[in-house]
């Protein structure tokens, strides 16, 4: 019997992975894209939106929010998984993910020219980088569930649903891991940094 082994959640889905990287990819090439169409009266009024911190917020009031919405969407996804249907909707918002990077980090050249590419290092790619790895994990866990369910539902082999769903919630207590740190660091370093971005 030859034995199953954990490699990690980078190796553990390799060839969904490289599907959601297309799709980030794509996104995000066309986030720049459409970039070009925003009117130049637009791009002020967005660039302050980048840049805005809430100096009253209290860090608690910050970290709960986005942990709770960095939750939201760990389950929406993890619900599409259980889908036949789920990965065309699971591949959508993954291109969305992509598209909002390409936007944003188009918008900041186009707002803070050469200073925007130092907004993208301090303020932007800190957050990206959690998110994706979060949002990368449990899409390609979802895509593996919703590919599980399609194989069984057309075939009459039985899968080993135990091993599957022991998988899945291994994936998921990471992905809440991952949203936790990603929450506390949007909530004290981005702010100091994006502060710091405005002293530039």
């Amino acid at each position: 019997m030859r034995r199953k082994s954990y490699h990690g959640f980078l190796h553990k889905y390799q060839n969904v992975y490289i599907f959601i990287a297309i799709l980030i990819i794509a996104g995000f090439l066309t986030g720049i894209f459409l970039s070009q169409y925003i009117d130049g009266s637009d791009i002020a009024s967005l660039s302050s939106y980048l840049t805005a911190i809430d100096e009253e917020g209290e860090v608690y009031a910050s970290f709960a929010n986005q942990f709770f919405t960095g939750i939201l969407f760990i389950l929406l996804v993890f619900v599409l998984g259980t889908s036949i249907i789920g990965i065309p909707l699971i591949a959508f918002i993954i291109f969305t993910k992509g598209l909002q990077i390409g936007f944003s980090c188009a918008l900041f050249v186009a707002s803070y020219h050469l200073k925007g590419f130092a907004g993208i290092l301090m303020t932007l790619a800190p957050q990206v980088l959690l998110d994706l790895l979060a949002a990368c994990l449990i899409s390609a866990s979802a895509i593996q569930l919703s590919m599980y369910l399609i194989y069984s539902s057309s075939n009459r082999e039985r899968l080993n649903f135990q091993s599957l769903a022991d998988s899945v919630l291994s994936d998921l207590c990471i992905c809440f891991v991952i949203v936790l740190i990603a929450a506390f660091v949007k909530s004290t370093l981005i702010v100091e940094l994006v502060k710091l971005f405005n002293l530039i």
